[in-house]
């Protein structure tokens, strides 16, 4: 019942023409990113993934069910909110529930510390002693035979077809691993045990009220306030009656219908509250509902279209869910979050090649993604949101994958004009884009219009005079940084004695004037640079291959000049 297995079967909202539009879009984008560069180009994606919830959000939210609680709801108050349009009704007495508890076994040992009745469907019954027992195949075809271990013996064979065994004053024991993972534990009602195809399977067929006290302590702590563990309580009796009617069992114990636990796991507080709710169902329409439930919706509840790709129902609608992180309690409410490279996302998706973006369509009243379009270095690879929800082993489809994408180039000159382009997809609402001047300093946020096109694209053209440090963030994911070193521009001019200028104007550096030397460019002499940006050295001009260097400072990247090459 909160397993999450079935996938969105409606079609992108995202037209194929527009994702084409878009991929060429970025390809334009990086071409004309390194064509302006002075340099190789510095990128920068960083891929944040949040999300909210816990299981598939149809329905009830046992969090928000406890929120609803711990602001004076009844129960009945939190079922009308999760159920559309339902009321309380009252299930017919003597109702009972088939689960499933185990399968698939060679043979069957159960006990119980009281008399117990067995019946097999030829009509026999037989009185059975408080003590252990085997049940295995007969050596006819169709038959059982019973084994105590007291009598050391076969005490009964030829039994016709299944054997019910009914207790006495005390529960049954059945020493065997549940489906659910319980062993050596009790349970009320009946054991069913079941022949087919030469193994054997054991059916609970137990009174609802009794099946529900194993539900509800299983379900939530059957500490929570009354309300909530009530509302668990009607949830899980509709639940059960609403799905009832398999050939051979209604129910498994787990979480493919609802979990069901044995006697030792309940509860005094739980088993109060389904006595508080007794017989009491979800209806709508006359019928009981199917009452869908989940840990965490994360604040929205779903849809079964949204999260299964199923007919919808009436009453399982997605409404807001304000009381989900029930006080701070719930775990799961929002997630932390969870920061990918491009090829670290690429290998959570299971796909070749970086990923480069990601397209989401995301249903407007239950939030959650329905189709995903993944751009990667091996092509574009088109999943469902529960695809998605698979491969990354998430806890809803109520997530979002948040791109931040920030390029320049990593060197360029002093005063030279390149674009600094980002991306911020999908497109926010609002965004910081700051700067750092040099190798340290704050922070400073750009203040010139930057707008993003439909793409959640921007460029900006820029003009730094010094090193500067690039930083693009959004709400909810993690921020990328890009670096531009910046390179002063030196020029060196002959004439009697050799001199030049420096741009920007660094009053006070030191530049080198180098000779080319069959071992190398050899420094000849340094100058100080004037308040005006020239420098001059006491070197005459002589024949050669001669440049001027300046090493680097704090702010500043390392220039050299064209060589200048005297005859």
């Amino acid at each position: 019942m909160r397993g999450f297995t079935a996938v969105s079967s409606r079609t992108l909202a995202v037209p194929m023409q527009l994702l084409m539009i878009r991929r060429l879009t970025l390809a334009l984008a990086v071409c004309l990113v390194l064509a302006a560069s002075a340099g190789p180009a510095g990128a920068s994606t960083r891929f944040t993934l949040i999300g909210h919830g816990w299981g598939h959000g149809i329905g009830m939210s046992q969090y928000g069910a406890l929120g609803y609680a711990q602001h004076g709801w009844t129960h009945e108050q939190i079922l009308a909110h999760y159920y559309t349009g339902t009321s309380i009704g009252l299930l017919p007495k003597g109702t009972d529930e088939r689960v499933l508890l185990v399968g698939g076994q060679g043979s069957i040992h159960v006990a119980f510390d009281s008399q117990a009745v067995g019946r097999d469907e030829g009509g026999t019954s037989k009185v059975l002693p408080a003590g252990r027992y085997r049940v295995d195949p007969g050596t006819t075809a169709g038959h059982l035979r019973l084994w105590s271990r007291d009598a050391a013996d076969y005490v009964w064979k030829g039994i016709v077809g299944s054997l019910r065994i009914t207790p006495g004053s005390s529960p049954l024991q059945l020493n065997e691993r549940a489906i659910n993972g319980y062993t050596n534990d009790h349970w009320w009602g009946d054991f069913h045990v079941l022949l087919s195809h030469g193994s054997l399977s054991v059916v609970n067929v137990v009174p609802m009220e009794r099946y529900v006290r194993g539900v509800v302590p299983c379900e939530v702590p059957a500490s929570w306030l009354p309300e909530a563990v009530q509302t668990q309580a009607v949830a899980a009796r509709s639940y059960a009656a609403a799905t009832a009617g398999g050939s051979t069992f209604d129910a498994y114990p787990d979480t493919r219908s609802q979990m069901y636990c044995p006697i030792e796991q309940q509860a005094a507080a739980s088993d109060a509250a389904v006595a508080a709710t007794k017989r009491q169902v979800v209806k709508y329409g006359g019928q009981v509902a199917t009452t869908f439930f989940s840990s965490s919706s994360g604040g929205f509840t779903s849809s079964l279209s949204a999260s299964w790709g199923s007919p919808d129902q009436p009453y399982l609608v997605p409404v807001r869910d304000r009381y989900d992180a029930a006080n701070g309690l719930n775990p799961n409410h929002t997630w932390a979050p969870v920061v990918y490279s491009k090829s670290g996302l690429a290998a959570a998706l299971g796909v070749s090649g970086d990923v480069t973006g990601v397209d989401q369509t995301i249903d407007g009243p239950s939030h959650r993604v329905l189709s995903v379009v993944v751009h990667h270095g091996g092509g574009d690879t088109a999943m469902t949101g529960s695809d998605v929800y698979s491969r990354m082993h998430l806890r809803s489809t109520y997530f979002r994958i948040l791109q931040v994408t920030l390029v320049a180039p990593s060197d360029a000159d002093a005063g030279q004009q390149f674009q600094l382009r980002g991306r911020l997809w999908p497109r926010p609402a609002a965004f910081t884009l700051s700067m750092q001047k040099g190798s340290s300093g704050t922070w400073t946020r750009i203040t010139a219009p930057v707008s993003l096109d439909s793409d959640g694209r921007f460029s900006l053209p820029r003009s730094p005079m010094a090193d500067v440090s690039y930083r693009l963030s959004r709400a909810g994911a993690a921020a990328v940084i890009v670096h531009v070193h910046v390179h002063p521009v030196l020029t060196l001019s002959g004439g009697a004695r050799f001199h030049g200028t420096m741009l920007p104007r660094l009053q006070g550096a030191k530049v080198t004037l180098q000779k080319d030397t069959p071992g190398g460019w050899a420094a000849v002499e340094d100058a100080t640079v004037a308040a005006d940006g020239t420098f001059r050295f006491t070197t005459a001009v002589a024949s050669g291959s001669w440049r001027v260097h300046f090493a680097h400072d704090a702010d500043h990247s390392a220039g050299t000049s064209t060589t200048l090459v005297v005859p």
